[in-house]
């Protein structure tokens, strides 16, 4: 309020300096008068061209009104008169960001870092560019750096967790993936901590870490079910939950789980795929065709919705169909049609199947 009486009584007496117009421009801009404050940016400009202050506050004040185009432009401009501008550089890498263009933002912040590499937050947007840009190493790179400064920002360490999963850095990402849980304990963090246990427990099974394995899916499965509690509408807690509760044999659960997860969100392949896992899981054959069918109706390319599909109807006696089935995934993944050859040569049993025949009670020879 002294400087708003002392601007005053300045421009009444004739002293308009630029730095008093300036001074009254930062007053409106904070009064929230923004259409004022402009005028006398542009007053500043006008008599001085070349002022990268005035340009970038001009900038700042059309990002408020959300005229991108113009604050782009004034941003630019305090750049051109003053390259080191590292606030301008933020800036610009903002809204460039929340334009979704992801290139202008990564030289954008990486400029701000040349400048000022003490910036965490830059860091952190940056982390977040390369992200977005699916640029995963270069992110988790980023994250680590702006972590060191930034402990308490839920988003951050979800975001990381997230990259870090896309590295496969499972361990890690659940890490990181319960920070945020702990600094945000919503429904969101919790399955995404579920998320992380559950696919580094997949890599402990195929690297025979059975113990690691039961005690990520344990942590797993809880993580999920105080997801479902907090959030009852929240399908991908369904979902991983079921997925879950399938790769520790509880079918019926999963059952139960996944149905849920598919009244939430209607035609999921992803869902739908676990489903028919777990109905297979509970000899329920039918069904589980009938999910698997679903899922290669709506995604053709569902790799594991085909080899399922081929894997289960030779289960049920129809060698033909998953020979037809094998054709089709033969054209997308090689690989996996030759696994579901061998299953349906009978070189190879598929874990469903070796489970529906450890259930048939053969008659022996008595000793």
């Amino acid at each position: 309020m002294k400087a708003d009486l002392y601007l005053a009584k300045a421009e009444s007496s004739g002293t308009d300096t630029a730095d008093a117009r300036f001074a009254r421009g930062i007053i409106l801009y904070r009064q929230g008068k923004n259409a004022e404050a402009l005028t006398y940016f542009d007053r500043i400009i006008a008599a001085a061209p070349q002022n990268a202050v005035a340009y970038y506050h001009r900038g700042v004040v059309y990002d408020r009104l959300k005229e991108s185009d113009k604050s782009i432009a004034s941003f630019k401009q305090s750049i051109r008169f003053d390259p080191a501008n590292a606030l301008a550089w933020f800036d610009l890498g903002v809204i460039y960001y929340n334009n979704g263009d992801y290139n202008n933002a990564l030289t954008a912040y990486k400029e701000t870092i040349k400048i000022d590499n003490a910036n965490a937050k830059a860091h952190a947007n940056l982390a977040s560019t390369y992200r977005q840009l699916e640029r995963y190493p270069e992110a988790n790179a980023e994250y680590k750096i702006a972590a060191e400064t930034i402990k308490d920002d839920a988003d951050l360490y979800s975001e990381w967790g997230f990259c870090l999963g896309k590295t496969n850095e499972w361990d890690k990402a659940a890490a990181r993936l319960e920070t945020a849980r702990s600094l945000s304990p919503s429904a969101i963090d919790d399955t995404n901590a579920g998320w992380a246990y559950y696919n580094q427990a997949l890599i402990d099974k195929q690297n025979k870490k059975e113990a690691e394995a039961a005690k990520n899916l344990a942590s797993a499965k809880a993580s999920h079910q105080r997801a479902v509690q907090k959030d009852p509408k929240l399908d991908a807690a369904y979902m991983n939950l079921g997925s879950t509760q399938n790769s520790l044999g509880e079918h019926d659960d999963a059952v139960v789980s996944l149905n849920k997860a598919n009244s939430l969100h209607s035609d999921w392949p992803i869902a739908l795929n676990q489903l028919g896992l777990a109905y297979r899981g509970t000899d329920n054959l039918p069904l589980a065709l009938a999910q698997f069918n679903r899922v290669v109706t709506l995604d053709g390319n569902h790799i594991m919705g085909l080899f399922n599909l081929g894997s289960t109807q030779y289960a049920t006696g129809d060698k033909k169909g998953a020979k037809k089935t094998q054709e089709r995934l033969k054209k997308l993944n090689p690989t996996m049609a030759e696994r579901l050859g061998n299953v349906i040569a009978g070189r190879l049993i598929d874990e469903g199947i070796r489970r529906i025949r450890n259930k048939i009670r053969i008659p022996g020879i008595p000793f």
